[in-house]
Formats: structure tokens, C-alpha cells, sequence
């Protein structure tokens, strides 16, 4: 005979947990980005010049766009 309970969870408790793990992996991508970011400054400063694009492209598959959003988000929110 089987005595375990079986616990039925409410929607908004589940939209409750579903958006706890939303919030906690923002966190985590937001800090990882500024992490690349912080990286991305210090690779550029030592890049020859000129070849900064095909670093990016060659090294960490990223488009100097995508490139300079990251470092953008660091320098203006990396010692906060």
C-alpha cells in the first residue's frame, strides 16, 4: 500500500515559481553579459588595430554590434 500524498499545486502558484526562475536567470545572463563585456574591453585593448572584427568573429562568434552592447553595458554598469 502506498501512503505518499500526491500535492496538486494551484496556476498561480506555479506562474509564481515559473516567474522566480525568470527573474533568477535574467540575473545570471544580465551578470554574464557584463562579465563579456568587462572581457571584451581588455581582448580590444589588445587586439591589433584593424583586426578587431575578425577577432570577434574568428574567436568568440559575436558581431561587433552585439560586441560593443556588452561592453557598452559594462562600462556604464560594471562597478555598480
Amino acid at each position: 500500500m502506498n501512503n505518499d500524498v500526491i500535492v496538486q499545486k494551484g496556476s498561480e502558484q506555479i506562474a509564481a515559481e515559473i516567474n522566480g526562475i525568470k527573474r533568477t536567470v535574467r540575473g545570471v545572463m544580465l551578470s554574464a553579459a557584463m562579465e563579456i563585456g568587462r572581457l571584451l574591453i581588455e581582448a580590444k585593448g589588445i587586439v591589433p588595430h584593424g583586426e578587431w572584427g575578425a577577432w570577434l568573429e574568428n574567436n568568440v562568434d559575436y558581431s561587433q554590434t552585439t560586441a560593443n552592447d556588452m561592453m557598452r553595458l559594462y562600462t556604464e554598469y560594471g562597478d555598480q
